[in-house]
């Protein structure tokens, strides 16, 4: 277990810069709870008592491998988008054109940055049904793992929320993407119980 490879990334998250911050954590988190998926599926596949439900463990390891490849790349995603919006907090704003300009593009990188986290909450809300299939049909052995997997779910799926909602407050309350986005959010908060995100 290469468990100090950790540590740099867990120094940079403690460190005074602003990336990565909580959307890079959230989708870790996100790819944790993916990870632990896949690990029950490998230890349901090939064993004999479970040859009967193989095919879906099978089925559920390929997307959940799939899915923890793109959280990882909604990570850095996320760190390019908040980069993008410093970079214009710190355009001019001397002149009214310039001023025009600068709204124009902190409204655009606003809305970018609300992107890879809702892409996350999306990722997260599909992989939680697949985290109550397998705790279904999964090695018991491991059952542990699986809700320990889809309590991280949860986790990244609300941090990613909570990093959506903040981007989504520093724009028009009645911008048509602004409503557009909370729609979604809704639906996706469907896929969980009440007690878990509200």
């Amino acid at each position: 277990m290469q468990l100090d490879s950790l540590k740099p990334y867990l120094s940079d998250l403690a460190s005074a810069s602003p990336t990565p911050g909580g959307g890079a954590a959230a989708a870790v988190t996100v790819a944790q709870g993916l990870a632990l998926l896949s690990m029950v599926c490998n230890l349901t596949i090939g064993k004999k008592k479970f040859s009967e439900v193989e095919g879906q463990a099978k089925e559920i390891l390929e997307q959940v491998s799939a899915m923890r490849a793109e959280a990882l790349s909604e990570a850095e995603a996320d760190v390019n988008a908040f980069n993008a919006v410093m970079k214009a907090y710190q355009m001019p704003s001397e002149t009214d054109e310039q001023k025009s300009t600068k709204r124009i593009a902190l409204t655009q990188a606003t809305r970018d940055a609300a992107e890879p986290p809702f892409r996350l909450m999306t990722l997260s809300a599909r992989a939680f049904s697949l985290a109550d299939k397998l705790e279904k049909i999964g090695n018991p052995n491991v059952l542990s793992d699986v809700l320990v997997g889809r309590h991280l779910l949860i986790a990244g799926y609300l941090s990613s929320k909570v990093n959506v909602e903040v981007n989504l407050n520093n724009l028009v309350p009645d911008d048509a993407f602004v409503n557009e986005m909370q729609r979604k959010m809704d639906e996706l908060d469907a896929y969980f119980p009440n007690s878990i995100i509200r």
